[in-house]
């Protein structure tokens, strides 16, 4: 009798352990998870992000303000219970500010969007814990503004404030650069259009008052006797908050945060041009790049980078420069540099709209 008590004790053990392994279903990570009102995340479920290497979005509201966490299963090194729930509020100046429910750190980092009801004319934006800048914030969406950051949990308020407009030696940005599928806007314009539409012969619109005229790459003389120094950037966070219509192979080509290169001082020589300096910056960090040559607009049209090419995020979806807080409407082999300069190459899923260009077409 006894040997058969604990038989039948050892067997509710074991049905109670199977109960309890099952009662963690599965998520589907390729559908973004919404975040529960106590804005817990389960260890279960970070370990199967971990396991399967995925990358999934987390969503949630606060203040009728909608926000977006992507979190990456190969930055995950122990699987822990996290919160990630927000409170988003306006602050009296206009700037947001952002709440963690985290009492602690996550255990890694996570690209963080909140997508906001109105427009902000900046460029960019900072965030500050206290009167520390602590965050760099860049600025997407195309009627709306999109904050993205790259948090790690450990601050519990962070207040998000655009950063002051470049001063303006001329037209406002309302131009085109390389993007997807037209390297049209890669055109160029002469001192004297040559059509009746006001554009030169390789259809190029004019340039704004006060903006650099391209020089033809067959005209550029390269002086390595003489060197300057600009600032080069490569990211591609507008992917983040587009992950639904990126091409499913190229998932694992999405870094953390969307920086593919942060800024960077680089060294280059008179006479250089844009993409003289992009094809060299990516040789000397191992990051691929592709590009053609289209002689209809005398021009190099950049097709990829980091393996990310144009329509791999929908058809709208390409490479854009912008030097300056400027979209050039020539292309990139077209631009010659200046001292100074900081150079930034961005991935737009909306011709740009996404990412400050907007009416470049």
């Amino acid at each position: 009798m006894k040997r058969f008590f604990t038989l039948i004790l050892t067997l509710s053990l074991l049905f109670s352990l199977c109960a309890c392994q099952g009662n963690f279903s599965k998520a589907d990570l390729k559908e973004p998870i919404a975040i529960g009102e106590d804005g817990t995340v389960a260890q279960q479920l970070l370990t199967q992000i971990k396991e399967e290497n995925a990358i999934c979005v987390f969503t949630g509201e606060s203040n009728g303000l909608h926000y977006e966490w992507t979190v990456f299963g190969s930055d995950i090194s122990a699987p822990t219970e996290i919160n990630l729930g927000l409170q988003v509020t306006k602050t009296a100046e206009g700037d947001i500010q952002l709440t963690l429910l985290q009492p602690k750190a996550f255990g890694f980092s996570a690209p963080l969007s909140v997508f906001l009801d109105t427009e902000w004319t900046a460029q960019s934006a900072t965030a500050y814990d206290g009167d520390k800048a602590v965050a760099a914030v860049s600025l997407t969406g195309s009627k709306t503004t999109v904050l993205n950051l790259t948090l790690d949990g450990s601050v519990g308020t962070l207040v998000i404030r655009p950063d002051p407009l470049p001063q303006s030696d001329g037209a406002e940005d309302s131009s085109v650069s390389d993007t997807s599928g037209d390297p049209a806007a890669d055109a160029d314009t002469s001192a004297t259009p040559e059509n009746s539409d006001g554009k030169d012969k390789y259809h190029t619109d004019p340039i704004p008052e006060g903006k650099p005229k391209p020089a033809e790459p067959e005209d550029q003389e390269v002086n390595t006797a003489t060197a300057y120094t600009c600032t080069f950037s490569i990211e591609c966070s507008t992917i983040l908050n587009n992950l639904p219509q990126l091409d499913e192979d190229k998932l694992e080509m999405v870094p953390s945060g969307g920086v593919i290169l942060p800024a960077t001082t680089v060294t280059f020589y008179e006479g250089e041009s844009v993409f003289d300096v992009l094809q060299r910056v990516c040789r000397e960090n191992g990051i691929h790049m592709e590009s053609s040559w289209t002689p209809m607009y005398n021009s190099a049209y950049i097709e990829g980078i980091h393996n990310l090419y144009e329509f791999d995020c929908g058809s709208l979806s390409g490479w854009m420069y912008r030097v300056n807080g400027w979209y050039p409407n020539y292309g990139c082999s077209r631009y010659q540099l200046q001292d100074g300069d900081t150079v930034e190459w961005r991935y737009t899923c909306d011709l740009g709209n996404d990412v400050g260009g907007k009416n470049l077409f």
